[in-house]
C-alpha cells in the first residue's frame, strides 16, 4: 500500500513541474505546453485512485462521528465491520465495472496528444480494488476486535 502512496506522491510532483513549466512557457515565451489540461486529468485520476487504499490504510480518511453516542454500545460492536465489508463490497463493483467499460472503450484517445484512455482507466480499476482490499482487512480487523 505504500509503494501506491509514494507512486501517488510522484505523480503529484510531476504534475506540479509540468504546472510550472506551462506557465512559464504560457507566460514568458507565449508557447503554452500542448495538452496540459488533458496530462493534469490523467495525472489527477492516477493521484487520487493510487492514494485512497494507502490513505484508507493509515487511517488518514476523514471520520465524523455524529452518531457515536447513539451506536457505541456493545450490541451494535458489529457496525463497523459491516459497514467496511458493504464498502468494500462497493468498491470491487465499481472495480469491475470501470474494468468492463475499459474493455469496451479500448480505442478511446485524447483529443489533443491522442493519448489512451485505457491505461488510466485499469489503474483507476486497480486503485478501486487496492482500497476494496484495505476495507476487508479493515472489516476482519473490526470483526476480530468485536470477538474478543
Amino acid at each position: 500500500m505504500r509503494m501506491l502512496g509514494l507512486t501517488s506522491g510522484a505523480i503529484l510532483m510531476l504534475l506540479m513541474l509540468g504546472t510550472v513549466a506551462d506557465v512559464a512557457l504560457r507566460y514568458i515565451f507565449n508557447a503554452p505546453f500542448r495538452g496540459s489540461l488533458e496530462l493534469t486529468e490523467f495525472a489527477m485520476a492516477l493521484i487520487v485512485w493510487l492514494s485512497m487504499a494507502y490513505c484508507g490504510w493509515v487511517g488518514g480518511h476523514i471520520a465524523v462521528d455524529l452518531l457515536d453516542r447513539w451506536l457505541n454500545r456493545p450490541a451494535l460492536a458489529w457496525l463497523p465491520a459491516l459497514l467496511s465489508l458493504l464498502g468494500a463490497g462497493v468498491f470491487m463493483l465499481m472495480a469491475w465495472q470501470i474494468v468492463l467499460e475499459t474493455l469496451d472503450t479500448m480505442s478511446k484517445i485524447s483529443n489533443m496528444m491522442r493519448i489512451p484512455h485505457y491505461p488510466f482507466k485499469f489503474a483507476v480499476a486497480f486503485g478501486a480494488a487496492m482500497f476494496a482490499v484495505v476495507l476487508l482487512v479493515q472489516a476482519a480487523t473490526s470483526w476480530r476486535g468485536r470477538s474478543k
